[in-house]
């Protein structure tokens, strides 16, 4: 992570409103723009940069890309961004405090490398930084995957385990998922990603967390891996999971499982008639605020 000492310069908060439908996909690129963490309160999200040439092209790039979005979403309104000046302080700290070590589940901490923390012999904590990729468990939607593969992983028997249980984690941003199950008994992981930046925050994820001999981080196209898994997941939004649908159930082994997460409440039920289209049925779902996760198994 670039070393990002104050000495002495200025910082601007971006306040931008979001709607729910986009908050992620938004949460995501400032993340990727800055570097740095950004914080979710309700539909605002706030992010971080230094004054001058890095603000100003932070919201050029912002603009553009929501821009983007209202192709996709018509029903969008007008972007609203809040700039607040920020004086004398530490900044380039301060953003740190939005990640603290957090309890997901039932034995999974996620905690950044700059905080410590007291395990217990029954904890497995996860240690990620945010870098330039999503995914540090903050958001619903990673928590939910985490929770869902804690349980799949819980409930492999010990033969089943040592017999190359497989996950590959598709768009692995930070690595986190992947890392979980890694560490929660998996014997391969594999991790896809398509930025070049975000797979090598991935990897540095993988060496920090010691699961390098189980868990590898790929730019390979998921059209051109030719193994199936015993479960597939996918924390990405539900119009990448409807259009990567055949992709995505390709890859399941025939008593795999497909966990799928990013989804709208609203979203629920045309994502999961794709998947029927290829012949899988939902067996298991959760929710945190409006997010939802699906779990799905071939139908027979």
């Amino acid at each position: 992570m670039q070393d990002d000492s104050p000495g002495g310069e200025s910082w601007v908060s971006l306040s931008v409103w979001s709607p729910q439908v986009v908050q992620e996909a938004m949460a995501n690129f400032l993340v990727e723009q800055t570097s740095r963490g950004v914080e979710l309160k309700g539909n605002w999200i706030k992010a971080y940069c230094r004054q001058g040439e890095e603000a100003r092209y932070c919201l050029k790039q912002l603009h553009r890309y929501y821009k983007d979005l209202q192709q996709l979403y018509p029903e969008l309104p007008t972007l609203k961004v809040l700039q607040e000046n920020l004086q004398n302080e530490d900044w380039a700290e301060t953003w740190k405090t939005f990640f603290r070590p957090i309890r997901i589940g039932s034995s999974i901490v996620v905690k950044p490398s700059w905080e410590s923390y007291e395990s217990s012999y029954n904890l497995f904590v996860i240690e990620i930084d945010p870098e330039r990729a999503f995914g540090t468990g903050n958001h619903p939607s990673t928590a939910l995957c985490i929770e869902i593969l804690e349980h799949i992983l819980g409930s492999v028997s010990a033969e089943e385990a040592h017999s190359s249980f497989s996950v590959l984690d598709v768009g692995t941003g930070s690595g986190i998922l992947g890392i979980v199950a890694a560490r929660q008994g998996a014997q391969l992981v594999l991790g896809l990603e398509i930025d070049p930046e975000a797979l090598e925050a991935a990897q540095r994820n993988v060496d920090r967390n010691g699961v390098g001999e189980v868990m590898s981080v790929a730019l390979t196209p998921l059209d051109q891996v030719e193994q199936t898994f015993d479960v597939v997941v996918a924390n990405l939004t539900a119009s990448l999971l409807t259009h990567m649908a055949d992709d995505l159930a390709g890859h399941v082994s025939d008593k795999g499982l497909l966990l799928l997460s990013g989804i709208l409440a609203e979203q629920v039920e045309e994502v999961a008639k794709c998947f029927q289209a290829h012949y899988f049925k939902v067996v298991d779902s959760r929710a945190t605020e409006e997010w939802r996760a699906l779990v799905l198994r071939k139908d027979k």
